[in-house]
């Protein structure tokens, strides 16, 4: 069965026409399948500064709370999946930043103003699969990911190993959700293997890596997949974790939408007056 990687419903978005920037909506979600990182280890504090987790609120355990990943892109904004904010209780959710184990006070906590999905993104359709996130407040002192310039592909040479983290499900046969973070490096595959595996994937807006017995999972949708260059600390962010077969299986690596691409972008901000303020915000 296709898995989209997600914990629970998601945020609920109030949207108007062709996708908008819109104060928390109230509405039930259907339950989603979700995924997480097999095969993979824990990462070391402080590695990944710029990871944030979406977590319902309430009571219990951190872990048994967090539905999807994101990244910081600006003091103030996380871009995840849009499959975890299209549904569910944006009012009802909370973002942590900078925070390595969840159930720690590492990093900083905030209530979601607002968000943003692709105007593209079609509720149970897979292509444009990306989201912004609008934080109540900005957050100090975390440098936001890197992303790389749209329409390059230097990134993305099949064979190379890029590395995903998150919080998602470890374990196919019996599911684990960790507090702690986890990594798990993957090759990157060719746009044809990718079609092998997919009817929906699509080459404009997609890339996809993985092999058998190490895949994102349940829990990890919405979070990076990270290249890191050679000599330095730098890591770019090449894709946001979307979709996939199973967890790990042979033949199914996971999918995800391509920061990369400029379609991406380029159709990304609609006329509305809510992109218009959305993209002053990110200087774009």
């Amino acid at each position: 069965m296709l898995r989209v990687k997600v914990l629970l419903a998601a945020i609920t978005v109030g949207l108007s026409a062709g996708g908008a920037l819109a104060a928390p909506a109230i509405a039930a979600g259907p339950a989603i399948e979700h995924p997480a990182i097999v095969g993979g280890t824990e990462s070391p504090n402080d590695a990944y500064p710029f990871m944030a987790a979406l977590l319902h609120k309430g009571k219990g355990l951190a872990r048994d709370r967090q539905f999807c990943g994101g990244t910081l892109i600006d003091s103030n904004v996380i871009m995840t999946a849009a499959h975890c904010v299209n549904n569910g209780n944006a009012a009802g959710t909370e973002v942590f930043v900078g925070r390595t184990i969840l159930s720690s006070e590492q990093g900083e906590v905030r209530n979601v103003d607002s968000t943003y999905l692709h105007p593209k993104y079609r509720a149970g359709e897979r292509a444009y699969d990306v989201a912004l996130v609008i934080l109540d407040k900005s957050v100090p002192g975390i440098r936001p990911v890197l992303l790389p310039t749209p329409g390059t592909d230097a990134l993305l040479r099949p064979g190379k190993e890029a590395t995903v983290i998150g919080w998602g499900n470890t374990d196919t046969a019996l599911p684990r959700f960790p507090d702690r973070l986890r990594e798990v490096n993957v090759p990157i595959l060719t746009h044809a293997e990718c079609e092998i595996s997919y009817e929906t994937y699509d080459r404009a807006v997609n890339i996809c890596a993985g092999k058998e017995g190490k895949d994102s999972c349940q829990g990890d949708s919405g979070g990076p997949i990270l290249r890191m260059v050679p000599g330095t600390d730098d890591a770019y962010q090449i894709g946001i974790v979307s979709y996939g077969e199973g967890c790990a299986a042979l033949g199914a690596p996971g999918v995800y939408t391509s920061t990369s691409s400029a379609v991406l972008w380029e159709t990304l901000y609609d006329r509305s007056s809510q992109a218009v303020r959305l993209k002053a915000l990110l200087k774009q």
